[in-house]
């Protein structure tokens, strides 16, 4: 990807609110409160795999929605209760344009801590033969998001995309950075060869990490600096066409 995203929540709490015995009407709900911060940072030509701080958030930014949950019985299957916690955050005003994907996450303490807490009540109520009843959940928690923008892997990504394609994947021509054979590479991805605007081809992966110490083709010493874009998002040390 060329913008990664990694999220971290350092604290969360989830507590029942009320319970509504059985019989009762209306759905159960679960009320979530999300504090969150975002630090944008870039990883740039030439500048190793340190990522660069562009700038962050001023202030957090605070939003609470509430969501109904008409199956009380999702309380009691971790995975039901788990998918049903992640769609709420991933549906929330707040992190819309947020890749909230569970790969993403360095602690899976909240996606993981959430749905465990409710369970715990619900089960506990279904041991008693109290099943049937609705909960009201509330959840507390802080969220820190970075959001980094490679500019190695934007740049092989538009040469992928734009620039003539001139080896083939059974060519027997070799990668100058590897000296392996591009016909030893199979299929898309890391391995697959790609052109340089100075037409020298190497092998994705090759480039990728060469772009990540230095800004000039391995071969004929072209300067890609040219090839950068901006990051999608308001920066502050970065130029449209910067030259890093």
């Amino acid at each position: 990807m060329v913008v990664a995203t990694r999220i971290f929540v350092p604290d969360c709490q989830t507590w029942l609110e009320r319970r509504d015995p059985p019989p009762c009407r209306g759905p159960s709900t679960v009320r979530i409160r999300c504090t969150l911060s975002r630090t944008y940072s870039s990883r740039k030509l030439g500048g190793g795999r340190q990522a660069v701080e562009d700038h962050s958030d001023k202030e957090p930014a605070t939003d609470e929605q509430e969501f109904l949950v008409y199956d009380p019985s999702v309380f009691l299957r971790y995975e039901d209760a788990r998918r049903a916690v992640h769609g709420m955050l991933a549906s929330m005003a707040l992190l819309q344009g947020v890749d909230v994907s569970t790969d993403n996450w360095l602690s899976h303490f909240a996606l993981e801590g959430i749905p465990s807490a409710m369970i715990e009540w619900a089960r506990m109520d279904n041991d008693y033969g109290l099943a049937g009843g609705h909960y009201h959940f509330r959840v507390a928690m802080m969220m820190e998001i970075s959001l980094v923008y490679s500019e190695p892997k934007a740049v092989v990504r538009a040469c992928a995309e734009t620039t003539m394609q001139t080896v083939d994947r059974d060519s027997a021509d070799q990668c100058s950075i590897c000296m392996e054979a591009f016909e030893e590479s199979h299929g898309a991805g890391a391995m697959s060869p790609v052109n340089l605007p100075c037409s020298h081809p190497f092998h994705t992966r090759c480039i990728t990490v060469w772009l990540f110490k230095g800004h000039p083709c391995p071969v004929c010493r072209t300067d890609m600096r040219g090839l950068v874009s901006a990051p999608p998002w308001p920066s502050q040390a970065h130029e449209l066409r910067g030259t890093n």
